[in-house]
């Protein structure tokens, strides 16, 4: 299905955990705690509730996306797993505060769920054993199980969202993304050997079933934090090797001067258009404001394009597309706005840095920084 824009897909290891986590519930967790059901309510309660607890991770991953998307990111998909789930979001957030707002949504969506259910049995629930149905045994089992997973997802080992949090904290304290990544992976793994050992402790004890999960869970956590780690190696490795390590900002110019809307496309003409060269005026378009608000760019080409006969009737407000107008924020690498300059068809970017503008970026100004940085 598709929420707000967002696909939303199911990973064929999501079926095996949806079999493993009923038979838990209804063979373990439920006949446990609830005496009096029968074997049938055992296990209608088990799918239930392990329905729902999917339905609270995809809960939880659309507080990491919805964020994610106010920060002017891009989530491609949401995509359920053998164990939770994963928002692919497309670009990082510019500063190490926006990082942590995404990071903390997920978890603040859990623990939400978890406290009005858990609170709900604390004040309505029924006292007695006899009293209690598979409607309550599900109700109270999602709202501790929200619980755990937001408590468990707070862990400082990434890529739990409890080590993206570390991510940014360290960023933010040394201002570096590189070594950011490397203390937040490497806690994370203490965290997961940690997990993995207690797993064995407990299977050593005689909690088998419970030692066991915690093996696999720590397992596959290690598994997919190295996974991450290695995609960002190589991607840091691309970025490198063509010459694109460094932000938007480090190469971003003062805003030229602009045109009102309501200059003709002659006087404009008149005034001189820059061809999108040399080092006073080094941008292809012009822009074009109303009452000092930028609303756009236009270029010369298109100013040429308006008729010789029309050119003293037709204002630069009736030329401009509004679509030219494209910002990004200055901490975003510099193949990110050579990407958004072809995604939108533009020469030029509008580089923003906590809402106020810096200045301009045009492809000329990247690919000669390239240039100079190759040799």
């Amino acid at each position: 299905m598709t929420i707000r824009g967002i696909p939303v897909e199911i990973n064929a290891s999501w079926l095996i955990a949806f079999a493993l986590i009923t038979w838990t519930f209804s063979t373990v967790a439920f006949p446990a705690n609830f005496l009096l059901w029968s074997r049938g309510e055992y296990w209608l309660a088990g799918a239930v509730t392990t329905f729902l607890l999917f339905a609270s991770v995809l809960a939880h991953e659309l507080g990491h996306s919805f964020v994610a998307l106010s920060q002017g990111l891009k989530v491609h998909s949401i995509t359920l797993l053998l164990f939770g789930g994963v928002s692919r979001i497309e670009g990082d957030a510019t500063r190490p505060r926006n990082d942590i707002f995404i990071a903390l949504a997920g978890p603040a969506v859990s623990l939400t769920i978890g406290a009005l259910l858990v609170g709900w049995w604390a004040a309505f629930g029924p006292e007695r054993q006899f009293q209690v149905t598979p409607l309550h045994g599900v109700l109270i089992f999602t709202g501790l199980m929200n619980i755990l997973v937001g408590v468990f997802n707070l862990l400082p080992g990434y890529p739990l969202d409890g080590g993206r949090v570390l991510r940014s904290a360290v960023w933010a304290l040394t201002g570096d993304t590189e070594r950011a990544s490397r203390v937040a992976f490497a806690v994370g793994r203490l965290v997961f050997f940690l997990l993995i050992a207690w797993g064995g402790w407990r299977i050593v004890n005689g909690d088998v079933f419970g030692g066991v999960w915690a093996v696999f869970i720590g397992w596959f956590l290690l598994s997919s934090a190295r996974g991450e780690r290695a995609a960002q190696k190589r991607l840091g490795a691309v970025a490198i090797e063509g010459g694109m390590d460094f932000a938007v900002g480090v190469v971003a110019r003062p805003m030229p001067p602009t045109v009102d809307v309501s200059t003709t496309v002659s006087a404009a003409m008149a005034t001189g258009l820059p061809s999108g060269h040399g080092d006073d005026f080094p941008v292809a378009a012009v822009p074009v404001a109303r009452e000092d608000e930028l609303i756009g760019f236009v270029t010369a080409q298109e100013l040429r394009d308006v008729p010789v006969e029309s050119r003293n009737e037709v204002n630069v407000g009736q030329v401009v597309d509004s679509g030219s107008l494209r910002v990004i924020s200055a901490y975003e690498p510099v193949r990110e706005g050579l990407q958004m300059m072809d995604r939108h068809r533009v020469v030029q970017l509008v580089v923003i840095d906590g809402g106020l503008v810096v200045g301009v970026v045009t492809r000329q100004d990247i690919l000669a920084r390239m240039i100079e940085a190759r040799g």
